[in-house]
């Protein structure tokens, strides 16, 4: 991830999840100057979440000012979203290079979303003719002193070919979702909805279950099965019981299991398990035998065997990891 200003690197290594060999979209974040980079943790946090509902490592953040060098060449902005993250204060004021980096973001970028007080940087950059924005009631005298035209009155978002405009994070946060699902599709960018609470249906927020969901293209029987499973986790049921209640027999929902989600049940139900161990090892003060129960997984010597192998780590120093500092030695 590239950081304008170095003193801000250690701040913000959460947001740049590890690459691997697959294409990704840059998302590129800019903030007025002295602002703290943690002001996009909120948008990060929406494209980390995708990172983590999929395989593959479609997003990566980093964050800016105006004062960091603008890369010329065009192929660098084929995949690449610019936000301007303005606040709902005061202006953003730049200087002359500051306006001619503006300029050439906004021209090349492939998509570009202007937040609160950055709909003035068009009128900046003389590029207000032609686009219509979202404006908030505390810019909007000053927007029409300048020629900005409001979309629609009242309006919380607007989109304007390339230019997107939101008059706060909060209200941005829809037109993230609409990114993820241009580039992703509905399934993924409603899980992501449905995950960090943006969406009223609630009724699966578990990673393990959206990553196979996905996986099986929404295929109906597998997503029978995984409610099933979901519903049984302290008390296992068998494979053959699950198709029974699935009204198949067991070689056909391995198959299709097989075939959709590129897996077997069984597997598919370990997943779900191990991710409920780690919520509880995380979020609650149980002890491992306890939460060994609560799985399904019976021992406290089971539950390490399965966690080590799909984690590449103990549930004590998990859990150690969790509740860092004076706690930690006890939950141990």
């Amino acid at each position: 991830m590239t950081i304008s200003e170095p003193a801000q690197t250690a701040a913000m290594q959460s947001f740049a999840p590890t690459l691997g060999q697959s294409q990704h979209q840059e998302i590129t974040v800019i903030l007025p100057e002295a602002v703290p980079y943690s002001a996009a943790h909120m948008v990060a946090e929406v494209f980390q979440t995708a990172n983590d509902l999929i395989a593959s490592t479609p997003y990566r953040v980093s964050v800016h000012s105006l004062s960091s060098p603008i890369e010329n060449d065009p192929r660098y902005w084929q995949r690449r979203t610019v936000i301007l993250l303005g606040d709902l204060h005061q202006r953003w004021k730049l200087n002359t290079a500051q306006r001619s980096r503006l300029v050439q973001t906004l021209r090349l970028s492939q998509r570009s979303i202007l937040i609160g007080s950055a709909i003035f940087l068009l009128s900046d950059g003389a590029m207000n003719g032609g686009h219509k924005v979202a404006i908030h009631p505390n810019f909007r005298a000053a927007a029409m002193e300048e020629n900005l035209e409001e979309q629609t009155e009242g309006a919380a978002t607007a989109k304007s070919g390339r230019i997107h405009s939101a008059i706060s994070a909060f209200a941005a946060l829809p037109l993230l979702i609409e990114i993820i699902q241009q580039d992703h599709g509905h399934f993924l960018a409603d899980a992501i909805g449905e995950y960090l609470g943006l969406s009223q249906n609630r009724e699966n927020s578990s990673r393990a279950f959206m990553q196979l969901r996905q996986s099986a293209c929404d295929d109906p029987l597998i997503v029978g099965a995984l409610k099933v499973m979901q519903e049984h986790i302290e008390d296992p049921l068998k494979i053959k019981e699950i198709a029974q209640m699935s009204g198949v027999s067991t070689r056909q929902l391995e198959r299709r299991f097989q075939e959709k989600a590129g897996t077997s049940p069984l597997p598919a139900y370990r997943a779900l398990r191990l991710e409920r161990a780690q919520q509880l090892l995380q979020h609650t003060s149980l002890s491992l035998p306890e939460i060994a129960v609560a799985t399904g997984f019976g021992s406290r010597c089971n539950l390490t065997r399965w966690f080590n192998k799909e984690y590449k780590s103990t549930p004590q120093h998990m859990r150690q990891m969790s509740f860092a500092g004076d706690s930690a030695q006890a939950c141990a």
